[in-house]
C-alpha cells in the first residue's frame, strides 16, 4: 500500500478554494491610500514602528492568461505527478489524460450517465463490494464496513467533507444493496 502525503492536497485544496473565492466574487476592494499610490492587493503591517507599507500578491495564479480552470487542472496535475500518481485515467475501454482535460468532457465524465457519473461510479463500487464477499448476502455487515471504511478514508484524504456527488454515490451503492438483498431474501 502506498502512502500519500496528504500535506500537498491539503495545500491543493487551499489554493483551489482561494481561488474559486476569488474568481466567484471578484472582489474589487481598494483603500483610500491605494486610490492615491495606485497600488491594489492586500496590505500586511507587522509591528507597531512607522515602517514602509508593502504590497504583495496572493501568487496563485502565475500566468495571467490562464482560465480558473486551466489553473485547477495544471495544479491537480502537478500535485499528482510530485506524489507519483499517474495522470491517466481508465473510463474502462479507454483512457483520459487529465493534462488536457477540457471543462466540457469533465461535464461529460461526471454528469448523470457519465462514466464517473453517481450511477456508473455506485455500480462499479457496488460490484466490487458484492464480488469480493463472493455474492453472500450474509456477509452484508462486512461489506457495510468496506464501503464506510472506504468513504471515512477519502474524506480523510480530501481533508473533510467530499463534493456532493460523492455522497450521492454513498447513497445510490446502499440502494442497490438494498435491492440485492430484497433479490436474495425472495429467491
Amino acid at each position: 500500500m502506498s502512502v500519500i502525503d496528504t500535506s500537498r492536497l491539503v495545500q491543493f485544496q487551499s489554493d483551489a478554494r482561494n481561488l474559486l473565492d476569488r474568481v466567484g466574487s471578484e472582489r474589487n476592494i481598494r483603500t483610500d491610500e491605494d486610490s492615491v499610490t495606485g497600488t491594489t492587493g492586500d496590505r500586511v503591517t507587522l509591528g507597531q514602528g512607522g515602517s514602509e507599507a508593502v504590497t504583495y500578491s496572493d501568487g496563485v495564479r502565475q500566468d495571467t492568461t490562464e482560465s480558473p480552470y486551466d489553473l485547477l487542472r495544471s495544479r491537480l496535475v502537478t500535485l499528482l505527478q510530485e506524489q507519483g500518481v499517474a495522470v491517466q485515467i481508465s473510463t474502462g475501454s479507454s483512457e483520459i489524460d487529465i493534462s488536457s482535460l477540457t471543462p466540457e468532457e469533465a461535464q461529460v465524465l461526471v454528469a448523470e450517465d457519465g462514466y464517473f457519473g453517481v450511477e456508473q461510479t455506485s455500480e462499479r463500487i457496488f460490484q466490487f463490494a458484492v464480488g469480493f464477499a463472493g455474492n453472500d448476502p450474509s456477509l452484508l455487515d462486512e461489506i457495510l464496513k468496506g464501503i464506510e471504511d472506504g468513504f471515512t478514508g477519502a474524506e480523510q484524504a480530501w481533508g473533510g467533507k467530499l463534493p456532493d456527488i460523492s455522497y450521492q454515490t454513498q447513497d445510490a451503492i446502499m440502494n442497490k444493496i438494498d435491492h440485492w438483498l430484497e433479490g436474495a431474501a425472495n429467491a
